[in-house]
């Protein structure tokens, strides 16, 4: 994969909407913890509990949002 920002803050989810930059998503936890789950969309909205990337929802938690810079 290219270089990627971790996406962790609101801040840095309003720069990816913003931009409208590419957003890959990994599972963080279980069986499936460090793959890729989706190879990514653009970050619809967010909130404190979960993050829309195109027509899913993924729960901030249980998930890794990588904005890709490159």
């Amino acid at each position: 994969m290219d270089a990627f920002k971790v996406l962790k803050t609101d801040s840095d989810f309003l720069a990816a909407a913003l931009t409208q930059s590419r957003v890959a998503i990994f599972e963080l936890r279980g069986d499936l913890a460090g793959c890729i789950v989706d190879y990514g969309g653009h970050v619809v909205k967010w909130s404190p509990i979960s993050v829309k990337v195109s027509d899913a929802y993924y729960i901030r938690g249980e998930f890794e949002f990588r904005m890709v810079l490159a």
